[in-house]
């Protein structure tokens, strides 16, 4: 599960400095994230990651359970613990979302899919979001 900081617009999640994503993050930075629950609810943010190795930031977001995904590699300094060089966290700083609320039951959305496939019109289930850069920048700025 992603930490998230700016009022929960940006997110953090852990990685492996010798994996291939962060490779892939450092020669282009531009990411989309998606996410979908059981509803049919979904959230699609587009935005900038940086890798961060701050040693202090690390610390702040790390969980002991890293070390089941990181690994120990038995030489005293690659344990999978908050000093492993290999702990680094991947900030993604959001510039633009867009969600999808249910606006039904499941029966409900059952129902307007059903219609739909009977008319060929589009089934009208979810309400639609989008949020741009200066309403994130808004958001953030309330951060606490």
């Amino acid at each position: 599960m992603p930490r998230q900081e700016g009022n929960g617009i940006d997110l953090i999640f852990h990685a492996n400095t010798e994996s291939g994503k962060t490779d892939d993050l450092q020669n282009d930075p531009d990411i989309n994230l998606g996410f979908l629950n059981n509803a049919g609810e979904w959230a699609s943010i587009s935005g900038k990651a940086d890798i961060v190795t701050d040693r202090d930031l690390v610390h702040k977001y790390y969980s002991p359970a890293l070390k089941a995904w990181i690994g120990d590699l038995g030489d005293g300094k690659h344990d999978g613990g908050p000093e492993d060089p290999r702990v680094c966290l991947i900030r993604v700083n959001a510039k633009t979302a867009q969600y999808a609320v249910s606006k039904r039951t499941s029966v409900g959305g059952f129902v307007e899919f059903a219609k739909g496939v009977a008319t060929g019109e589009t089934p009208s289930v979810n309400k639609l979001r989008y949020l741009d850069d200066k309403e994130l920048q808004q958001w953030r700025s309330q951060a606490k």
